[in-house]
């Protein structure tokens, strides 16, 4: 067995899908990575590149976790920026896209030198043209593998389908609320339910509605995780973080009635107005009395 045989795990490096932050592109059926899994040895380089034309992340974890970006979290990267990764640790790493929850793929890492599955299927087609009956016990141990390894896959493949399913159903087509989601507790609370459906149901059918939330996400994306993470690891952020959503929410629940490309220009301004009003003029105002009251 020639060392060409081997395949090199030191590097690899792993994009996105042309298009795959798109919420129909479909490409959670045969993957939003190339590679969709990649494996590298330990003390390897993990190269993140992001060659599509809209940002993304590379988080590890799955988009359920309470926690994420435990191995790595690249952050935002934008189209032409890159991030590297060195494991230090043996296993398998599920990571996925926080603005587009759909993209998910894995990362095996394994000790320098081994060889993976398909090499070593490589291996033992050579070593069975050796001789008649080496090639009899050979091939029955591959048919046993061949079996084993079908199995496997099965398995995988519905795992993969059922988290597929999960995140569709429970992440939202723009990526998910962190901020809501980790002050209500689930991803289910009515809360993050009401801003679901009206990302959903009114601004993603619109025009306006779609270009303001695309904006939006390249600016949510880029603190919000953070703070999803203060919430998780302190209760008394969180429920000031709760008590600060609910006037958002109350006036957000306007959009519900907005059907029309109209209703969901004019009614989105009035709901920012009204945001402004009491997250930055009422407070301001009230900074004001007290100065003056001081003075007089």
């Amino acid at each position: 067995m020639s060392p060409a045989s081997f395949a090199d795990h030191s590097e690899v490096t792993i994009t996105p899908i042309a298009g795959s932050g798109a919420s129909d592109s479909g490409c959670e059926v045969d993957g939003c990575y190339n590679p969709s899994t990649a494996t590298v040895d330990v003390g390897g380089v993990v190269i993140f590149s992001n060659t599509d034309t809209a940002s993304h992340t590379f988080s590890s974890g799955v988009p359920s976790d309470d926690i994420i970006g435990t191995e790595f979290n690249t952050g935002i990267l934008a189209p032409g920026d890159s991030y590297e990764w060195i494991p230090e640790n043996i296993g398998e790493f599920a990571y996925f896209d926080m603005i587009h929850p759909w993209m998910q793929g894995t990362i095996i890492v394994q000790e320098a030198g081994e060889e993976t599955h398909s090499e070593e299927e490589t291996h033992s087609e050579e070593v069975v043209e050796e001789t008649h009956s080496e090639e009899v016990v050979e091939e029955t141990h591959s048919e046993e593998v061949v079996e084993e390894t079908h199995s496997e896959e099965v398995v995988e493949e519905e795992t993969v389908v059922e988290e597929v399913v999960a995140t569709q159903e429970s992440e939202e087509k723009g990526g998910g609320c962190l901020i809501a989601t980790a002050a209500y507790g689930s991803e289910m609370a009515p809360q993050v339910q009401l801003l679901r459906e009206i990302r959903d149901n009114q601004l993603m059918n619109t025009e306006s509605g779609s270009a303001f939330m695309s904006g939006f996400n390249e600016l949510y994306y880029t603190f919000s995780p953070t703070i999803a993470d203060m919430e998780r690891e302190n209760p008394v952020f969180k429920e000031i973080v709760k008590a600060g959503l609910t006037p958002m929410l109350s006036t957000l629940s306007i959009m519900e009635n907005a059907n029309s490309e109209s209703e969901v220009l004019g009614l989105g301004l009035s709901v920012i107005a009204l945001n402004l009003g009491m997250y930055i003029g009422l407070p301001a105002f009230g900074i004001v009395k007290v100065i003056q009251s001081r003075k007089n």
